[in-house]
């Protein structure tokens, strides 16, 4: 059975994954490399559950104002929006190799033990759309008191990606 690829399984789940080109990344936060290259690993900066007009979804304090669910469809969209980061990275989400780790940021009270459902909204849509293989990554789930502009959820995320074509 051949396997479907990424951007294949992007049109299948009818994402609308958001385009990082126009306007340009980190107008909101001020000067910022929304990724770095390094060879075959592509490193993305911090995204949120915020869209490129400025609205976000469920701001506030999972376990407090936002629920687990809100907070796992926060972490799922922040997702989406990653898709959209390694696109303008790398052209296509059919360059993806495999990912590699995830560091997932969500805004709770102290105490709060229940981050991985919350940062699992992230990790499934990722094996959706790349499969087993190379949508499983290594993952932190990490308790933050406050993120900016009061989003619940922030991902910082690293993937292997194809090596870059030379032209004959």
């Amino acid at each position: 059975m051949p396997t479907i690829s990424a951007e294949a399984r992007v049109r299948e789940l009818g994402l609308e994954i958001p385009d990082y080109a126009n306007p340009p990344y980190g107008r909101r936060y001020g000067p910022m490399k929304p990724f770095h290259r390094i060879g075959d690993l592509l490193e993305i900066s911090g995204l949120t559950p915020e869209n490129r007009a400025g609205e976000r979804l469920h701001p506030g304090v999972v376990g407090v104002d936002v629920t687990i669910e809100q907070g796992y469809a926060a972490a799922r969209l922040t997702a989406i929006h990653t898709l959209g980061m390694i696109r303008y990275a790398l052209g296509s989400l059919d360059e993806v190799v495999s990912l590699s780790r995830a560091l997932c940021f969500v805004v709770c009270p102290p105490g709060f033990e229940l981050l991985h459902e919350v940062s699992n909204g992230a990790s499934d849509l990722f094996l959706e759309v790349f499969g087993d293989e190379a949508g499983s990554m290594g993952r932190a789930s990490i308790g933050a008191t406050t993120l900016s502009r009061n989003n619940c959820f922030e991902l910082w995320l690293s993937l292997e990606c194809a090596p870059r074509r030379t032209a004959p």
